[in-house]
């Protein structure tokens, strides 16, 4: 064998052992790797909060419809031959539903509200020196355009990685109040078409109670 393959081969030996340790499962994040990870954690964080807001979005919806059938209702009530039904139940329902569902529509409000304070300062990390405020909306603003520059040039990829975890962070709290309020609006949603199903229900019962009865 010539001294050539024999060195072939051991650069060929020495790059199957490099593919190997960079495919290990164990083996750390390289500050790249972490930052890529990062990125894609954060665009799938996004899609979250997007989606959120879809689903507050769809329940507003149905909580108007549920309002219009109601107002229906309400306004329909005295002219169905319902004059036998108790008006102060009506007005009593009327009041409790119309409290119920501003209550749920402030949690809806709730879900949609910007999180900007939650989401965009570094604040405390940054005092402490843990990032460098390269991504974070208030702390670009609270620095001019050369000094932003220059973070921009002296900074390192482990302080990126570390400011982009902080974001993560700050994403993913910031999500998980909004499905909180989010599932509360859901939850409100059956409560109203319960009460609303019980409405219609009294109201078809009075109306067949003198054919029950025979009269």
């Amino acid at each position: 064998m010539s001294v050539v393959d024999s060195d072939e081969e051991s650069k060929a030996e020495r790059k199957r052992k490099k593919d190997l340790e960079r495919f290990t499962e164990t083996r750390p994040l390289d500050p790249w790797e972490r930052y890529r990870a990062l990125s894609d954690h954060l665009d799938h964080l996004l899609d979250v909060t997007e989606l959120a807001d879809r689903k507050t979005r769809f329940a507003l919806v149905i909580l108007g419809a549920l309002n219009a059938v109601n107002v229906l209702i309400a306004i329909r009530a005295p002219q169905i031959d319902a004059d036998g039904l108790n008006h102060t139940f009506i007005q009593v329902y009327v009041a409790g539903y119309v409290l119920i569902s501003l209550y749920f529509f402030v949690y809806a409000i709730m879900a949609l509200r910007p999180r900007a304070g939650r989401m965009h300062r570094s604040g405390e990390a940054r005092a402490q020196g843990g990032v460098p405020g390269l991504r974070m909306m208030d702390d670009i603003l609270a620095t001019d355009i050369d000094d932003y520059y220059e973070l921009w040039r002296t900074a390192e990829v482990g302080q990126l990685d570390r400011e982009m975890a902080l974001q993560a962070y700050l994403m993913a709290r910031a999500n998980a109040e909004k499905f909180r309020a989010v599932h509360r609006v859901f939850h409100g949603l059956l409560l109203l078409v319960g009460l609303t199903a019980v409405l219609v229900a009294i109201i078809g019962l009075h109306l067949m109670a003198p054919a029950l009865l025979g009269i």
